[in-house]
């Protein structure tokens, strides 16, 4: 069904290009600029029979130029002396496309143009013979028949490669956008296994504690009931452990099986980075000019990390200048003797200095959707200095002022980066 619809497609498009022409050599005989389109659409749409193509355009097109003409001229003999011929054009055309191009085993664009310069020519000579009865055919004409057959040719082979560029950057374009949303969302998927990781830690505290507690129950002068209650809590805490390092490993195992793990220049991290943040700042109409200054050139293997450490800073800056006007948020690399160092500046709503000891704990924040009632789960910080700290050996400070805005500064030792 979608090869008849297509067909018909190109049969009608053809139809009305046809209408675009010039008159030329014998009375009836037009140069239009359905001949360039044609064997475009027969490159493009592989799959369909261009006999059928060809057969298909040589009724729909001709018959649509007929009532033109006769709504002209009124004189019916007249109208298939002058259009007639024109099925011929289209039929001769099919064929021999079928078989210069669409039977070969290689199809290339050279082949491709050879057999539309061969379509365009016996097309014209069939064409042509029939009009002249091929008594008045001249080498003059053939002569020219070539010429138009070259330059219309050499139309179409642009308009194909032209296409088949603006194809590639199409491809490149979404590719590259896939690639940036890939890697942020590693970025992210990565931290929140590293979260987990530390989290681990705390369970088993719980579980101690748990286990601490049915024992004094246990060993004490406590109702049965009670002491097998703390054994479950126990027992619950346990299970919940286990399913927890589970669900850990699996996530950590499908990590180390399709995430690309080489390092990393720092110029292309903050490449997908500043493409992020400006298309969100964009979708969302957020007056927020952006200046990213990379002063330095290093890689990094853990780039996952460092890659959702500068996100995570700069999301925060985001989030604190909102919807204020002429927002400017500043991400600044440089190095010093012996520090990378990371800095991220905003001018939006500040800190309060009785926050700025609590930032950096699990959970804290200042962040309240007063139409949701929803408050952020409050790791971002908590996250960032982790990572910093932990796997860096590196450290974070920072200074805020309310309405002015805060800077965020973190230095990684080289060595870290160069030891990888």
């Amino acid at each position: 069904m979608n090869k008849i619809k297509h067909t018909l497609l190109i049969a009608a498009c053809v139809a009305l290009a046809s209408q675009f022409n010039l008159s030329y050599f014998v009375k009836g005989f037009i140069i239009t600029l359905s001949v360039v389109l044609l064997p475009i659409f027969l490159y493009n749409y592989g799959e369909l029979n261009p006999v059928i193509v060809g057969f298909a355009t040589g009724i729909v097109s001709p018959l649509f130029r007929g009532v033109i003409v006769y709504l002209g001229n009124r004189d019916i003999n007249l109208t298939f002396e002058l259009v007639g011929p024109d099925v011929f054009f289209y039929f001769t055309y099919g064929i021999v496309f079928y078989v210069t191009y669409y039977r070969a085993m290689k199809k290339d664009i050279t082949r491709f143009v050879l057999s539309a310069l061969a379509c365009d020519f016996f097309s014209n000579i069939v064409e042509m013979s029939i009009r002249t009865r091929v008594a008045d055919m001249s080498l003059t004409i053939i002569k020219d028949l070539i010429i138009i057959a070259s330059v219309r040719a050499f139309i179409v082979i642009g308009i194909v490669i032209s296409v088949k560029h603006y194809r590639s950057f199409l491809i490149k374009e979404e590719h590259e956008s896939r690639y940036r949303k890939l890697m942020l969302l590693t970025s992210g998927f990565k931290s929140e296994i590293y979260f987990m990781n530390k989290n681990i830690t705390q369970i088993e505290d719980v579980m101690k504690k748990s286990y601490n507690a049915y024992k004094t129950i246990f060993e004490g002068n406590y109702p049965k009931e009670i002491k097998d209650i703390s054994l479950d809590i126990a027992k619950d805490v346990h299970e919940i452990k286990k399913d927890y390092i589970r669900i850990i490993k699996g996530l950590e195992a499908i990590s180390k099986d399709k995430i690309d793990y080489s390092k990393m220049n720092i110029n292309d991290i903050v490449n997908i980075l500043e493409t992020d943040i400006k298309e969100y700042i964009l979708a969302n109409n957020l007056d927020i000019s952006v200046v990213f200054n990379v002063r330095t050139d290093f890689y990094i293997e853990n780039h996952f990390y460092l890659m959702s450490i500068i996100n995570n800073l700069i999301n925060n800056s985001i989030e604190s200048i909102g919807k204020r006007k002429k927002g400017v948020l500043r991400l600044t690399i440089y190095e010093t003797g012996r520090d990378y160092i990371f800095e991220v500046k905003d001018n939006g709503r500040g800190i309060k200095k009785s926050d700025l000891d609590y930032i950096y704990n699990p959970g804290f924040s200042t962040k309240f959707d007063e139409t949701t009632g929803n408050i952020e789960r409050g790791i971002g910080l908590s996250l960032v200095s982790d990572l910093t700290r932990d796997t860096f050996d590196g450290e974070i400070t920072v200074s805020s002022q309310i309405n002015k805005g805060t800077t965020f500064r973190i230095s990684i030792p080289k060595d870290i980066f160069e030891g990888e």
